[in-house]
Protein backbone atom coordinates (compact mmCIF):
# COMPACT_ATOMS: atom_id res chain seq x y z
CA UNK A 1 0.00 0.00 0.00
CA UNK A 2 1.10 3.43 -0.56
CA UNK A 3 2.61 5.16 2.34
CA UNK A 4 3.66 1.63 4.19
CA UNK A 5 7.07 0.88 5.07
CA UNK A 6 9.23 -1.74 6.67
CA UNK A 7 11.10 -0.38 9.80
CA UNK A 8 14.26 -0.68 11.14
CA UNK A 9 13.75 -0.69 15.06
CA UNK A 10 16.16 -0.34 17.56
CA UNK A 11 16.23 0.34 21.67
CA UNK A 12 18.23 3.58 22.11
CA UNK A 13 19.86 3.37 25.62
CA UNK A 14 20.46 6.54 27.65
CA UNK A 15 23.11 7.17 30.70
CA UNK A 16 21.10 7.68 33.78
CA UNK A 17 21.56 10.91 34.77
CA UNK A 18 23.07 12.79 37.00
CA UNK A 19 24.73 8.87 38.13
CA UNK A 20 24.61 6.56 35.38
CA UNK A 21 22.53 3.38 37.60
CA UNK A 22 21.44 0.39 35.29
CA UNK A 23 17.77 1.18 36.77
CA UNK A 24 18.25 4.74 35.90
CA UNK A 25 19.30 4.38 32.42
CA UNK A 26 16.32 5.39 29.72
CA UNK A 27 15.47 3.50 27.11
CA UNK A 28 13.07 4.05 24.13
CA UNK A 29 12.44 2.84 20.58
CA UNK A 30 13.46 4.40 17.69
CA UNK A 31 11.70 3.52 14.08
CA UNK A 32 14.26 4.04 11.28
CA UNK A 33 12.05 3.57 7.89
CA UNK A 34 13.18 1.72 4.73
CA UNK A 35 12.20 4.25 2.45
CA UNK A 36 14.09 7.12 4.10
CA UNK A 37 11.08 8.86 5.43
CA UNK A 38 10.70 10.51 8.50
CA UNK A 39 11.77 8.04 11.59
CA UNK A 40 10.48 7.96 14.67
CA UNK A 41 11.53 7.42 18.80
CA UNK A 42 8.87 6.44 21.16
CA UNK A 43 9.30 6.66 24.59
CA UNK A 44 7.91 7.74 28.03
CA UNK A 45 9.33 10.31 30.22
CA UNK A 46 8.67 11.62 33.75
CA UNK A 47 8.90 10.22 37.05
CA UNK A 48 7.39 7.69 38.65
CA UNK A 49 3.58 7.56 39.23
CA UNK A 50 3.81 10.43 36.21
CA UNK A 51 4.77 8.80 33.01
CA UNK A 52 3.79 10.38 29.63
CA UNK A 53 4.18 9.09 26.38
CA UNK A 54 6.07 10.79 23.87
CA UNK A 55 6.35 10.81 20.01
CA UNK A 56 9.54 12.32 18.78
CA UNK A 57 9.13 12.77 14.69
CA UNK A 58 12.74 12.88 13.49
CA UNK A 59 14.75 12.86 16.14
CA UNK A 60 18.05 10.91 16.44
CA UNK A 61 18.97 10.04 19.98
CA UNK A 62 22.43 8.85 19.18
CA UNK A 63 22.79 12.80 19.18
CA UNK A 64 22.08 13.33 22.64
CA UNK A 65 24.57 13.80 25.23
CA UNK A 66 23.43 10.87 27.42
CA UNK A 67 23.47 8.51 24.31
CA UNK A 68 25.10 5.09 25.03
CA UNK A 69 23.75 2.31 22.86
CA UNK A 70 22.02 0.99 20.01
CA UNK A 71 19.96 -2.03 20.53
CA UNK A 72 19.22 -3.48 17.07
CA UNK A 73 16.13 -5.46 17.12
CA UNK A 74 15.20 -6.22 13.62
CA UNK A 75 13.11 -4.95 10.69
CA UNK A 76 9.26 -5.26 10.75
CA UNK A 77 7.74 -8.16 9.02
CA UNK A 78 5.72 -6.63 6.92
CA UNK A 79 5.81 -2.75 5.97
CA UNK A 80 3.16 -0.44 7.83
CA UNK A 81 2.31 3.29 7.86
CA UNK A 82 4.08 5.76 10.25
CA UNK A 83 0.21 6.59 11.76
CA UNK A 84 -0.10 2.84 12.29
CA UNK A 85 3.28 2.82 13.84
CA UNK A 86 1.89 5.51 15.85
CA UNK A 87 -1.22 4.24 17.06
CA UNK A 88 0.76 0.95 17.59
CA UNK A 89 2.91 2.70 20.08
CA UNK A 90 0.21 4.51 21.67
CA UNK A 91 -1.72 1.74 22.50
CA UNK A 92 0.82 0.36 25.15
CA UNK A 93 -0.01 0.40 28.43
CA UNK A 94 1.57 3.57 31.01
CA UNK A 95 1.48 2.19 34.16
CA UNK A 96 1.40 5.30 36.75
CA UNK A 97 -0.43 3.24 39.32
CA UNK A 98 2.09 0.85 39.53
CA UNK A 99 5.60 2.34 41.29
CA UNK A 100 7.71 -0.31 39.89
CA UNK A 101 6.84 0.78 36.30
CA UNK A 102 9.63 3.03 34.31
CA UNK A 103 11.00 3.72 30.52
CA UNK A 104 12.61 0.19 30.29
CA UNK A 105 9.16 -1.92 31.09
CA UNK A 106 7.21 0.50 28.79
CA UNK A 107 10.01 -0.60 25.95
CA UNK A 108 9.22 -4.37 26.96
CA UNK A 109 5.46 -3.66 26.37
CA UNK A 110 6.19 -1.64 23.46
CA UNK A 111 8.13 -4.68 21.68
CA UNK A 112 5.30 -6.92 22.59
CA UNK A 113 2.66 -4.78 21.14
CA UNK A 114 4.41 -5.11 17.88
CA UNK A 115 5.07 -9.18 17.98
CA UNK A 116 1.44 -9.67 19.67
CA UNK A 117 0.34 -7.35 16.10
CA UNK A 118 2.62 -9.76 13.43
CA UNK A 119 5.37 -7.01 12.77
CA UNK A 120 8.06 -8.29 15.12
CA UNK A 121 8.74 -12.22 15.49
CA UNK A 122 9.31 -13.88 19.07
CA UNK A 123 13.30 -14.08 18.36
CA UNK A 124 12.99 -9.64 17.35
CA UNK A 125 11.42 -9.71 20.94
CA UNK A 126 13.58 -11.90 22.77
CA UNK A 127 16.73 -10.33 21.08
CA UNK A 128 15.58 -6.45 21.84
CA UNK A 129 14.88 -7.05 25.31
CA UNK A 130 17.61 -9.21 26.11
CA UNK A 131 19.77 -6.69 24.28
CA UNK A 132 18.13 -3.70 26.28
CA UNK A 133 18.87 -5.66 29.46
CA UNK A 134 22.91 -6.36 29.14
CA UNK A 135 23.26 -2.53 28.09
CA UNK A 136 21.27 -1.19 31.08
CA UNK A 137 23.61 -3.23 32.88
CA UNK A 138 26.29 -1.97 31.14
CA UNK A 139 26.34 1.28 33.52
CA UNK A 140 29.41 3.36 34.57
CA UNK A 141 28.57 4.07 38.05
CA UNK A 142 27.39 0.73 38.81
CA UNK A 143 30.57 -0.16 40.69
CA UNK A 144 30.09 2.72 43.38
CA UNK A 145 26.73 1.34 44.22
Amino acid sequence: MPGETKYKIYIAVHKGDPVDFSKFRHTGLWCVPEDGSSHYYFHVKGLTGAFAFERRKNFDPTTSRTFAKKVRVGKTRHPLSSSELSRQMESVNVLNHDAEFNCQQWVDFALRTLYNAGYLTGEQYETGLNGMIDATMEAEDEMLA
